[in-house]
């Protein structure tokens, strides 16, 4: 499997993003336990760090094994549940089961579950040809030596359950992700639709230019003359690849760096409306309130 160059915009994209993850669930499960976890509208995991589980979606006859270490990801919010039952009655009703201290060496499964509340523009970004549900295997990755170690550090946060160990899981948790990111650009690069486009041979002179300057004014038509396109050709290439307009993706991402901004201490509207290339502070407030659905205001706070 040949190891895809990473582009450097791809990199700094990586970098601006609040992944906001958060584990909500960690502990050791005996008997028979069942949980449904979907419907937060965020891309949701499970860790399996010691035991087994089972996966159980609406529309599959057979539930999906989880072995040590096994990782499941739903990127899109997909209705499924976790389990320590292969099968399960329809309309069957359980409590959490029994919770035991977490030790690898006693029976049950020890099991780490979160959450990424990152925007959904952004997810759009990231994660739109990614299929509903994944099973990532360590052992059969090409990044299964990193993330083996990373496994190995969050079920021992987990264990030790030491003093700042919801904090210290959290932050693994982005990590976590990321290397889900680098597991899924290794099996095929264009599952990322953003990664796609940065290395297609037009539309990466484009994409990289506007996110090396997006405060600048951007068009369609600079956006296609940069990817040495006529606009009508850019237009339905740059949609295929990134499932936006260019305009979209110009819009979506300002509003991502300007949450950033508006993150910092004292900051200006106005500044950040200009940082984010707006002429108006009033025109940036609108934007702002389209795609991310609520008022800066609301979101610096």
């Amino acid at each position: 499997m040949t190891k895809p160059t990473i582009p450097q915009p791809f990199d700094d994209f990586l970098r601006h993003l609040h992944l906001g993850a958060e584990v909500f669930y960690v502990g050791q499960l005996c008997d028979a336990w069942h949980m449904p976890t979907a419907g937060g509208d965020a891309t949701t995991f499970h860790l399996v760090c010691h035991g087994k589980a089972w996966i159980h979606l609406p529309n599959q006859p057979e539930p999906t094994l989880m072995r040590a270490g096994d990782i499941s990801f739903f990127p899109h919010d997909a209705a499924h549940a976790i389990s320590g039952l292969r099968h399960v009655s329809p309309g069957q009703e359980f409590n959490l089961g029994r919770q035991v201290a977490f030790d690898e060496r006693a029976a049950g499964t020890g099991l780490l579950c979160g959450h990424l509340r990152f925007p959904a523009h952004i997810r759009r970004l990231l994660l739109a040809s990614l299929p509903d549900f994944m099973l990532i295997q360590p052992d059969r990755s090409p990044v299964g030596r990193q993330m083996r170690g990373l496994i190995e550090l969050m079920s021992e946060e987990a264990k030790l359950n030491d003093l700042g160990a919801t904090t210290v899981l959290d932050r693994l948790s982005d990590t976590l992700f990321l290397y889900v990111i680098r597991h899924v650009l290794h099996l095929d690069p264009k599952l990322s639709p953003l990664f796609a486009a940065l290395s297609d041979e037009h539309l990466r002179f484009a994409v990289s230019a506007f996110l090396d300057a997006p405060a600048e004014t951007w068009t369609v038509e600079r956006m296609a003359k940069l990817a040495c396109q006529s606009r009508s050709t850019f237009t339905e290439r740059f949609t295929q690849f990134i499932k936006m307009t260019p305009m979209e993706f110009v819009a979506t991402w300002r509003m991502q760096l300007a949450m950033g901004m508006l993150a910092e201490k004292d900051a200006n509207m106005l500044d950040v409306a200009l940082r984010c290339g707006y002429e108006s502070e009033a025109a940036f407030r609108k934007a702002f309130k389209r795609i991310i659905g609520i008022p800066p205001g609301k979101a610096r706070n």
